[in-house]
């Protein structure tokens, strides 16, 4: 009876011991992670550093994109270095740390974006639409004093972004018959627009820093100049060249003339030097992005005599 049990009690070791041989020679479950990105939403593929990571097991990638079989388990992808030229790392979707399941695909997408930036250059004064070199110019009745600026933001082809302008008119009384002019304000919405089109959020004009809106009149005494400006909001395209038109002045006063301000008659020989310049500011990735013009070349405007 023993030798029964002992028999018995053999046969049972061996089953058991012979179990956990299989058990422990069954594959462990893999999964598959897929690595991509994106620039600008659109997909990227080339040479960026990264990693994915499980407790105990770290493995390191170079390219996108890219596939690896890995243990079923929780991973994390971290970003590290590299990617698009130029372009700035946003975050990992869907998420950062997913469940890899045995015979099942995830996938990791590292996000980059072209950074914003924006640049305002000073191209020509213009009077009555003609572009003009700086210096002293006679004007007849009947004339408007223009500026343009070329303006361009970079960032994300075809996006829009939100853009705040300052544009800055010094107007220096220098000769006249007169002790000082009144000048009037007409703020007309068309008085500043861009080529191509662009849609205008707000616009309004301003004396040393003060709104200024329509029927406000402010003296210019002789040989002191006084600031004018026009702030202005636009929704404007990234990547898009812009042409920017502001009509400053009008000489003289005419109701409904496109213009900012008006300066009603003046005799004959009086005179104005004018100076300008312009800031853009609009929000970036790290905070807020400024560019300012230098003062562009001074424009002397000399009031003609009536024409013949």
């Amino acid at each position: 009876m023993k030798k029964k049990i002992l028999a018995i009690g053999l046969v049972v070791a061996v089953l058991a011991l012979t179990a956990a041989f299989w058990l422990s020679c069954e594959p462990t479950p893999q999964g598959t992670i897929e690595v991509k990105a994106t620039l600008d939403a659109s997909p990227w593929t080339g040479a960026v550093a990264y990693t994915l990571s499980r407790t105990g097991e770290t493995l390191n990638g170079a390219l996108v994109d890219k596939t690896f079989t890995v243990t079923a388990d929780n991973w994390t992808c971290a970003y590290v270095s590299g990617g698009p030229a130029g372009a700035v790392f946003v975050d990992i979707t869907p998420t950062p740390t997913q469940t890899v399941a045995g015979n099942e695909t995830i996938t990791f997408t590292l996000n980059f974006v072209t950074p914003l930036d924006a640049s305002i250059v000073f191209e020509t004064w213009t009077i009555n639409g003609e572009p003009v070199d700086p210096g002293i110019h006679h004007v007849p009745p009947d004339t408007i004093i223009d500026i343009r600026y070329k303006e361009h933001v970079d960032g994300p082809e075809g996006e829009v972004v939100t853009v705040y302008q300052t544009c800055w008119l010094t107007v220096h009384y220098v000769e006249g018959g007169e002790e000082f002019i009144t000048l009037h304000a007409i703020n007309a919405d068309g008085a500043v627009f861009m080529d191509p089109p662009a849609t205008k959020l707000y616009q309004m004009t301003t004396v040393e820093g003060v709104d200024a809106p329509y029927c406000t009149y402010v003296d210019l005494f002789m040989c002191v100049p006084v600031k004018l400006d026009v702030e202005i909001e636009w929704e404007l395209e990234i990547c898009t060249d812009y042409t920017k038109t502001i009509n400053w002045l009008h000489f003289p006063e005419v109701n409904g003339a496109p213009v900012l301000f008006d300066i009603p008659p003046a005799p004959p020989g009086t005179t104005f030097d004018l100076t300008s310049w312009a800031r853009l500011e609009l929000e970036g990735d790290a905070g807020p992005i400024i560019v300012e013009t230098d003062p562009c070349p001074t424009l002397t405007i000399v009031i003609a005599g009536p024409l013949p």
